[in-house]
């Protein structure tokens, strides 16, 4: 019995087709199933003839070029479109292991020449497309300091958010973060990220590797915040129904109703930095700046963004910026009155040409101007008035004009509530501290007394030499009545003889023997 293996994925046995080669499995057509198991078990031939045709795809296989070889968004591993392998998860995100899908028949050296070669092939495919990351966390150039940082970064796709490593980032010297630069790192207002990453491929191999590691599959919306990154979109309407972890690995950030991409929110962050950076009188008031505290929304913000004045407002509010309405007649006061400023005006002079050839243009278009002026007939323009808008819609639009709003925004600085109840917590405990000398033994409140006449012996009673306060004026908490019927007592069952309280009680006492001997009480006024 002769067996032809052709080029076609097929095997031929005794010239009638009997199966398909489908990568590194066989299938044997249904007709010819039983046929081919009963020949396998009386001819051992045949088997020997099929390990010859594993062992020739297998040569082909090792010898064929990256080109040939692809990975799905499900993690499969094709050659030439058909299944070798599949993907599985390790504990380094970037390095996923191989799982050949192959026939018993391929065995011995050949299996191994394959896994090598595919074990390559998805090494080559991951630190081409990922070669920032790799670069980063292979770097010789780094630091003890800048290790961590890189290493963090690698791990996490790429993109930080920024108050994640805040502290270890504001340890961070220039000649580090020029390192960190050195290797794409890009260090934002809002976000430590890779710059190089935010590319169609890149997101999408980074997509596979968190879908790996999170069990996932083809999630829902992923190729179309693909397709959106793929078409330049800077901005888009963020779904409800996809994983907001998707808008991230594609290098959106999601403000509100609005997934902004991030280096795109850089640049917004510089613009409204320079805005707010500027003061008045201070030079040239750059686009966007208001007063110094507030900034308006520009053309160029919106232009970066894709974005209208809707939009906006979101993407700010998103931010933590807060608005504050002003009237165009206000507005336009302000910016005039900035605008008109000495040192404004004298930081940006006028352009002027420079040079024969520039002459001889301005000299040019000097007359051609004039023609064009002349050629346009006076009764022409008399002939056609302006039209003017009657009726509601005139109205409307007057009324729309008049009530038109420019909103102007500002950082909303938002105190957290356990740093005030700290602080309150602290100022309560230092009030307490000194009024425990002056509680009844019923554990009440001390009463304060008033009287108009200030006693200086009577008021260094009450001043502790730890007090927080230098000064302390008690004129108007003097005593009223007899002295002599006020008890004090300490909370504490054995006063220390030691505790400056002990002291201001032998004080007391020898005060209100003086008194006696003297025969001298305090009157009221």
């Amino acid at each position: 019995m002769n067996n032809e293996i052709t080029q076609k994925n097929n095997v031929l046995t005794e010239k009638h087709e009997k199966g398909r080669f489908e990568g590194f499995r066989f299938y044997a057509h249904p007709s010819a199933t039983q046929e081919f198991q009963s020949e396998q078990e009386h001819n051992p031939a045949s088997d020997e003839d099929l390990e010859l045709a594993f062992s020739q795809r297998a040569t082909r296989f090792c010898a064929s070029a990256n080109g040939d070889f692809t990975i799905s968004s499900d993690g499969i591993v094709r050659w030439i479109g058909q299944t070798v392998g599949k993907l599985a998860p390790t504990e380094d995100i970037l390095k996923p292991k191989v799982i050949l899908l192959a026939d018993t028949q391929l065995n011995g050296e050949n299996r191994d020449k394959v896994v090598t070669r595919l074990e390559r092939f998805v090494i080559f495919h991951f630190e081409s497309t990922l070669k920032p990351l790799f670069d980063l966390r292979n770097a010789e150039t780094l630091t003890d300091s800048t290790r961590g940082l890189a290493i963090q970064l690698a791990n996490s796709l790429g993109i930080l958010p920024r108050w994640k490593v805040a502290e270890h980032v504001k340890n961070l010297d220039q000649q580090s973060r020029a390192v960190l630069r050195q290797l794409g790192v890009r260090f934002g207002a809002f976000h430590i990220y890779v710059t190089a990453i935010l590319k169609p491929a890149s997101v999408q191999a980074m997509a596979l590797l968190w879908n790996l590691k999170n069990d996932t599959c083809n999630p829902i919306g992923f190729s179309e915040i693909l397709a959106a990154l793929a078409a330049g979109r800077t901005s888009l309407v963020v779904d409800s129904t996809y994983n907001p972890k998707l808008y991230a690995l594609a290098g959106y950030k999601i403000l509100k109703q609005r997934a902004v991409r991030i280096d795109i929110l850089e640049r917004l962050a510089s613009l409204i930095r320079l805005a707010l950076k500027w003061k008045p009188g201070t030079g040239p008031r750059p686009e966007g700046a208001y007063d110094g505290k507030s900034f308006f929304v520009t053309p160029t913000m919106m232009s970066i963004l894709g974005a209208n004045g809707t939009d906006m407002e979101e993407i700010l509010q998103g931010l933590s910026y807060q608005s504050h309405p002003c009237s165009p007649d206000m507005f336009e006061k302000v910016l005039s009155s900035f605008d008109n400023d000495p040192l404004t005006t004298q930081s940006c002079p006028e352009a002027e040409f420079v040079g024969d050839q520039w002459q001889i243009i301005a000299m040019s278009d000097t007359p051609q101007n004039n023609e064009k002026d002349a050629d346009k007939s006076s009764c022409a323009v008399e002939a056609f008035p302006e039209a003017e808008p009657i009726g509601n819609f005139a109205d409307y639009k007057h009324t729309t004009e008049s009530n038109k709003i420019i909103l102007l925004w500002r950082y909303n600085h938002q105190r957290t509530h356990h740093t005030q109840n700290n602080h309150n917590k602290f100022g309560q405990k230092r009030q307490d501290q000194y009024k425990k000398a002056f509680k009844t033994k019923n554990n009440t409140t001390n009463k304060i007394f008033h009287n108009n006449v200030s006693h200086p012996q009577k008021d260094a009673l009450f001043i502790h030499k730890d007090a927080p306060h230098k000064k302390r004026s008690y004129e108007k908490n003097n005593f009223q009545g007899d002295f002599s019927k006020k008890k004090f007592s300490h909370e504490r069952n054995d006063p220390d003889p030691d505790s400056p309280f002990a002291k201001l009680a032998v004080l007391r006492n020898q005060f209100i023997s003086n008194k006696k001997a003297n025969n001298a009480p305090f009157k009221d006024d």
